[in-house]
């Protein structure tokens, strides 16, 4: 997507959300401090202002998987929205990488404003929208990509993403053995 448009439409979002009233505006993670926690009900999203988080899940096998990194502007909308839409405990622990700034909206709220604010449910409508296009090639990419294009392709995306991150980190969000991370990464 045109990083235009993803500054665009995060400025966009940050200025409708200083025109509402919101009950809790303002929260701040400290590094290794959730956001959501396994099994945990989720009654809130997050509007990222400054920070890293990263959300991870637990396989049947029992390893544990990074699924998601929350960074503005490009993916600043920090939920497990399965969870907070369906009212079910959460699957994932959403958890700060780094120190971290967000503007938090509860559920109800959320609602609210969907229901009497038709700037904000196009708003959400859109970022949906882009966030379900990202799903879609993140999964075509891990259908159709070998694991060194799909390191190449995330370097290439996220440089900056790249030089905060772990190697562990990394490699289990592109589904991949650290080691072949550290190997590719030695070759260039």
């Amino acid at each position: 997507m045109d990083q235009k448009k993803v500054i665009s439409r995060y400025n966009l979002t940050l200025e409708l959300l200083q025109k509402v009233e919101l009950k809790n505006n303002l929260s701040f993670l400290k590094k290794g401090e959730s956001f959501i926690d396994y099994d945990e009900k989720t009654q809130k999203i997050g509007i990222l202002i400054s920070g890293l988080l990263y959300s991870t899940y637990i396989a049947e096998s029992g390893s544990e998987w990074v699924s998601r990194f929350f960074f503005p502007p490009n993916n600043f909308i920090v939920s497990n929205h399965r969870s907070f839409y369906l009212g079910k405990n959460s699957s994932e622990s959403i958890r700060a990488y780094e120190d971290s700034e967000l503007i938090c909206i509860e559920k109800e709220e959320f609602k609210y404003l969907l229901d009497n604010n038709p700037k904000f449910e196009r708003t959400v409508r859109i970022l949906a929208e882009e966030s379900y296009i990202q799903a879609m090639e993140r999964i075509h990419s891990f259908q159709s990509l070998n694991a060194e294009q799909r390191i190449r392709k995330f370097f290439d995306e996220y440089p900056d993403l790249g030089k905060k991150l772990q190697r562990q980190h990394i490699a289990s969000y592109l589904g991949i053995h650290r080691n072949i991370l550290t190997r590719f990464l030695y070759k260039i």
